[in-house]
């Protein structure tokens, strides 16, 4: 093991050394008064949740939607988009306020701790991973907003999703299974697909040790997720040659083009299997999670529109886009922590974490097999190999310092070390065999921190809150072929203000200020591709994205809920983005990727939530929030031409409510609703295009669901999403109408 981790390691065993030392210390002075503990760090750092606008929402509230995987946890909160192109979508991208859903280096998400954001790659492969968390554990899903806190780092830019997880209790089995199905007609596809889900736990509490362990299998059949075009000049040629079957249409930026075919059903299978273990030392808890995942994809029906005079099928134009693709993918994860008591008033939460992407291949057939052609094409493989991250954290906090019941403070140091490697070969379109090796891409991101956030309730009605993070990042290791790439080092300072007048119980009133800074990730740093049609290019210079960061909140607190304004403004200097071009080369049109950094980009907005239960003494509860969003392109020396555009992906307004209805005692009736207004794609701002593939179009998704509580352990829900059947998409198409059925059982001992 390198020198950085061996170091962290090191710290960790000697941080929880010292913690029993000083509890074994203690016990020899005989302070055996130390009231019996169970600390969970999520409840160490209030500070960051005060100073940060921040949402929430519970078990009982996420019974109101269609929950399928995890991520429909926050997809209703303020300001927060997730690209869940189908139900088991392993690029479910996040985006929250002016982060869009493609920069996904710039949310951070948790659950109980583990990191399950994925800071190595960005786009779509940089999604979450969700999927390691299954939907029936979630006992609440928190939404942070900006990095205002010193405690997360400037990957914090958009905000932080903490998920936590049900605590075992007492004996309890829990059966769940969902079954859903969509009618999807559009172009050349009228269709049914559909899906399952099945998910068994089991957890215990005996006496001091809690366990829980569950395995989540989830099957779909998605909806075709491209659709292939050609040049509508191309129609007259193949009209020529007696071929029909395309279809006339016109792309996302409103050219006319032909649709020959689409990507057919995407069949993806995932399995979670998991244990959790928390044990009570009674001066300290031990936690520890081990989650294992399996995943496959198959593209392997893929369907081509055109035929011959004949009535075969025609495979003579864009064959290319009908190859077949398979992907196997193998993930662990594993997190040990231990929270407890430094002193009466000071306490403590140490936390490592290992991810291991064990295998990750995807095959490319390079052509269908049912093409005549078949064979005379290599087909690819993709390997990812010694990709990974290792994390440690180490904190402490106080909410009692120097004796002084009004002053906080929180501390704490962290490390951590990203890997990527990908392995791209040639291979035989019909044996699988090994023809050649394609160019390499490697590297490693290591960044340490120390970070200290300082609180004041100066006065009853005002508090004040100061934070300081130092981060050093550094790479080493980067390989493109047989290119080293030399190691680099970067540091520097983010400071954190917020200040907070209370003039009552009711009205909070608090302006939060910070400056982070984003480091490049891997992906960005290495990643370099050369295949037919597309280019990636990576950039081992970048600097860090430099961002301030504003945010005035209004809040007004009632009996049964509350109504809150925030009013945001971020300026980041060298955004990383990926900016695409179109070359020919010899004829065939070729995409280049490049990661390059655009100088500046304003963004202001505003947001409005709304949250009431018990809406004139009746069982009716509310969860509204709208907001605007303006992201604009301010400078960009490297393409002047696009300043004043708007970055893409991030939408001007969005909107979300859940509304629930306690009919009686067992059955509750709820309706909900996602709007967002449409966007660009790219940063040129030229595709206008609406309901066609590659847009990113405005949306109203109506959906419902009602649960009936048929006993004390059976329940059975109904839902639909989508209720309308709006065809919109986010350049691959959103599902049409879904039904859902679902049945749990809950068996609990004593």
């Amino acid at each position: 093991m390198q020198f950085i981790y061996a170091r962290t390691r090191v710290t960790a065993c000697v941080a929880v050394a010292l913690t029993f030392s000083c509890h074994t210390i203690a016990a020899e002075d005989n302070l055996k008064d130390i009231e019996h503990i169970s600390v969970h760090a999520d409840k160490l750092f209030r500070d960051t949740t005060a100073i940060s606008p921040t949402t929430r929402i519970s078990a009982k509230e996420l019974s109101a939607i269609n929950l399928l995987t995890s991520e429909d946890a926050v997809a209703y909160e303020p300001n927060v988009v997730i690209r869940r192109r189908y139900v088991g979508d392993p690029n479910g991208t996040l985006g929250i306020r002016g982060s869009g859903m493609f920069q996904t280096a710039r949310s951070l998400v948790f659950a109980d701790g583990l990191p399950l954001h994925y800071l190595l790659q960005t786009r779509w492969s940089g999604a979450p991973r969700w999927s390691l968390v299954g939907p029936d554990e979630i006992a609440s899903a928190e939404v942070i907003y900006g990095p205002f806190s010193a405690e997360y780092s400037g990957n914090a830019m958009g905000g932080v999703v903490n998920i936590t997880t049900r605590a075992p209790e007492k004996s309890r089995v829990v059966l769940q299974g969902s079954s859903f199905a969509q009618q999807y007609d559009v172009l050349g596809t009228d269709d049914t697909f559909s899906g399952n889900r099945l998910f068994v736990s089991y957890e215990d509490k005996f006496d001091d040790l809690g366990i829980f362990l569950s395995y989540n299998r989830l099957d779909n059949d998605s909806h075709p997720m491209t659709n292939y075009s050609l040049s509508a000049n191309a129609a007259e040629d193949l009209r020529a040659s007696g071929i029909s079957g395309f279809i006339d249409g016109v792309n996302d930026e409103g050219e006319e083009v032909i649709y020959i075919g689409d990507s057919g059903a995407e069949r993806s299978v995932s399995e979670l299997l998991k244990g959790k273990f928390i044990y009570d030392l009674g001066f300290a808890e031990l936690r520890g999670t081990v989650a294992y995942e399996t995943r496959t994809r198959d593209e392997n029906d893929k369907r081509n529109y055109l035929r011959d005079a004949s009535g075969n099928v025609f495979w003579g134009a864009g064959n290319r886009n009908f190859e077949q693709r398979s992907q196997e993918r193998e993930s662990l994860l594993i997190g040990v922590g231990i929270s407890g008591e430094l002193s009466r008033s000071w306490h403590y939460d140490i936390y490592a974490t290992d991810f291991d992407l064990q295998k990750d291949r995807e095959i490319r057939s390079g052509l269908n097999p049912q093409d005549p052609a078949f064979g005379n094409r290599n087909g690819r493989l993709t390997e990812y190999q010694g990709t990974g991250w290792n994390t440690l954290d180490i904190k402490a906090g106080t909410e009692t310092l120097w004796g002084d019941d009004a002053m906080r403070l929180s501390v704490g140091i962290a490390a951590d070390r990203y890997q990527l490697g990908i392995a791209p070969s040639n291979i035989d379109a019909l044996t699988g065999t090994f023809i050649s090796n394609r160019a390499q891409s490697r590297g490693e991101t290591r960044t340490q921190s120390v970070f200290a956030q300082y609180g004041w309730a100066f006065n009853p009605h005002w508090d004040l809150a100061l934070g300081l993070r130092w981060e050093k990042w550094e790479t080493r290791d980067g390989l493109f072929d047989d290119t080293v790439v030399p190691q680099r080092s970067l540091s520097g300072f983010s400071p954190k203000f917020s200040l907070a007048y209370m003039p009552n119980e009711q009205w909070r009133i608090r302006y939060s200020l910070a400056k982070a800074l984003r480091f490049p990730i891997s992906e960005e740093l290495y990643r370099n591709e050369d295949a037919t049609t597309n280019i990636i290019v990576s950039d081992p210079n970048l600097n860090a994205e430099d961002g301030i960061f504003h945010n005035l909140s209004f809040e007004r607190l009632s009996e049964n809920g509350l109504v809150r304004v925030n009013l945001f403004k971020d300026l980041i200097d060298d955004t990383i983005y990926f900016q695409r071009g179109a070359i020919n080369d010899n004829g065939t049109n070729v995409i280049v990727t490049t990661f390059l950094a655009i100088d500046q980009v304003d963004t202001q907005g505003a947001e409005l939530i709304v949250q009431q239960s018990n809406i004139s003494n009746l069982p009716l509860s509310v969860r509204f929030n709208l907001s605007y969003t303006d992201a604009i392109i301010e400078q960009n020396n490297a393409n002047t031409a696009i300043e004043g555009n708007r970055l893409p992906r991030i939408p001007q307004w969005r909107a979300n409510a859940i509304v629930s209805y306690q009919l009686n005692d067992t059955v509750d009736l709820n309706a909900s609703a996602r709007y967002a207004s449409n966007s660009f794609g790219q940063l040129d701002n030229l595709d206008t295009g609406s309901n066609v593939f590659g847009a990113i179009d405005d949306y109203v998704f109506v959906n419902v669901r009602s649960n009936w509580q048929v006993n004390n352990s059976l329940r059975l829900s109904v839902g639909i999403d989508n209720l309308l059947d709006e065809l919109a998409y986010v350049a691959h198409p959103w599902p049409s109408r879904t039904f859902f059925l679902e049945a749990r059982y809950v068996f609990e001992g004593r």
